[in-house]
């Protein structure tokens, strides 16, 4: 199996789609997530794992736009406890850092900790967090440094100067695994596209359809439509899946919403 991931070895994309596929699958790694998308419709991969959702970052809002337009149905989540450590060069004081290198979530997720830590030290942008260990391995510098995985610490021989620097410990990203297969026998989850009919009183409408049926609302995102200004469609994971859903999705367009079925899978 061929499976596209944003970043590349040793990166957190990485371990979940080898702690999904086992070691045997080919990585196709991809700059942005636009890439990981692409590099699967065109063949180039049999499936994609990207993260959606961090505990402390929030979001990751691109993806979602680009999982509706995506062929492949979600077949699996991955939580995942993620644990960001710096990593530099052999002998690098905190004191002398004065460059920090990550993708900008990881980034986004330590930044009051490495300001305390490194308070003269910038934040830059770097499409991945193995792939900043890697540069800052070839800059040769001890005031450079990278924020990620101890993975990518390991597999390109850096040591970590310190771990646990995100800003809350329960720090989590949930990834979603597409794949162009039928869904799981034993699925307890689905993620929906909910487009209300954007009359008042809509999305309480839809709302009280799964709540009267007594199915729990596991996230309730937000996206603009484009091409039609302040109005909303609304990506929903709902913890329902098989008969019932599809109970509840004829339920649902009766009243003049549309909905897509993004994927059903096993919750985690």
């Amino acid at each position: 199996m061929r499976i596209a991931i944003q970043g590349q070895a040793g990166s957190f994309h990485d371990q979940v789609a080898r702690q999904w596929y086992g070691d045997t699958a080919t990585i196709v790694p991809c700059t942005t997530f636009a890439e990981v998308f692409e590099s699967y419709a065109e063949g180039a991969a049999d499936a994609l794992v990207v993260a959606v959702e961090n505990s402390i970052y929030g979001s990751i809002n691109d993806v979602y736009q680009l999982i509706e337009a995506c062929d492949a149905p979600i077949v699996g989540e991955v939580k995942l406890e993620i644990d960001q450590c710096l990593i530099g060069l052999e002998g690098t004081k905190l004191s002398d850092i004065t460059e920090i290198y990550s993708h900008p979530v990881a980034l986004a997720q330590c930044r009051e900790t490495l300001h305390k830590l490194c308070p003269n030290a910038e934040l830059i942008e770097f499409f991945d967090t193995a792939g900043a260990v890697e540069y800052v391995k070839s800059l040769g510098s001890n005031t450079a440094v990278a924020v990620a995985g101890e993975k990518a610490a390991e597999l390109y021989g850096l040591p970590v100067l310190k771990q646990s620097v995100q800003d809350n410990r329960h720090n989590i990203t949930r990834f979603l695994v597409l794949e162009d297969r039928d869904a799981d026998p034993t699925a307890t989850r689905a993620s929906l596209v909910i487009t209300t009919n954007h009359k008042p009183g809509a999305l309480v409408e839809v709302l009280r359809v799964f709540a009267s049926a007594g199915v729990n609302l596991a996230k309730l995102q937000s996206q603009p439509i484009i091409g039609e200004p302040w109005k909303y469609k609304f990506f929903i994971v709902v913890d329902c899946a098989g008969d019932r859903l599809r109970e509840l999705v004829t339920e649902i367009e009766k009243s003049d919403h549309s909905v897509t079925l993004l994927g059903e899978y096993v919750g985690v």
